[in-house]
């Protein structure tokens, strides 16, 4: 019994680095993970702590428009009055505005909103430059997560976890400002073995800079 463990051991090592391979070919090769964005968008997200510290930033009677709504779970934790539009590439009901940014399917509003909500979409993106460029034209603040490629951190990796771009957190923020965008580090929230979440609050103006 004793040599069980270590062969079971050297019998699975290389079979997690298939699956993990495997993963990261698929999202290699698909432009978006369609049977993905359906799962997400019929049930509650594991990440939906994350979507009630954002909704916390939102005051009462808020326009928010919230892209890559998946469930839609963040309208449920915003304060009373706000008027929330979700936009996704899934119609997880009548009311949502069709989007596929890996396309370059921008929606075109017809209005600007209070806040625009990006909750775990930006690592998704593949033309990370023209994502912002585009969004920062919805609203007036906009507040957007993303987990940022560590010094030597695997692509591999990444692409596995279904994420396409690989900015670090230097390259983000120096996308902001580029973009005209004053931003602060609302959150950083380690998330092992992902590294590290980061809550951004982005606007136009002459806010001034904090890091955490």
């Amino acid at each position: 019994m004793r040599y069980v463990k270590p062969v079971a051991r050297l019998i699975l090592r290389p079979l997690r680095r298939c699956l993990v391979l495997l993963a990261a070919a698929k999202t290699w090769l698909l432009r978006t993970d369609l049977p993905r964005w359906k799962r997400v968008s019929k049930q509650p997200p594991p990440w939906d702590e994350r979507n009630r510290l954002l909704a916390a930033l939102v005051p009462p009677g808020a326009a928010v428009l919230d892209l890559g709504c998946g469930a839609q779970t963040l309208r449920v934790h915003l304060k009373p009055g706000c008027h929330y539009q979700p936009c996704d590439i899934i119609p997880s009901s009548p009311d949502v505005i069709h989007c596929d940014f890996n396309s370059g399917n921008y929606p075109v509003l017809n209005r600007k909103y209070d806040f625009v909500v990006c909750s775990g979409v930006f690592e998704y993106t593949r033309e990370p430059v023209r994502f912002i460029h585009e969004i920062k034209e919805y609203g007036r603040v906009l507040l957007l997560s993303f987990n940022p490629r560590r010094p030597a951190e695997s692509l591999v990796g990444r692409f596995a976890l279904g994420w396409v771009n690989h900015l670090s957190q230097d390259q983000i923020e120096g996308l902001f400002s580029d973009n005209g965008l004053v931003w602060r580090l609302v959150r950083r929230k380690p998330v092992p073995p992902a590294g590290d979440e980061l809550i951004y609050e982005l606007r136009r103006g002459d806010a001034q800079v904090v890091r955490k």
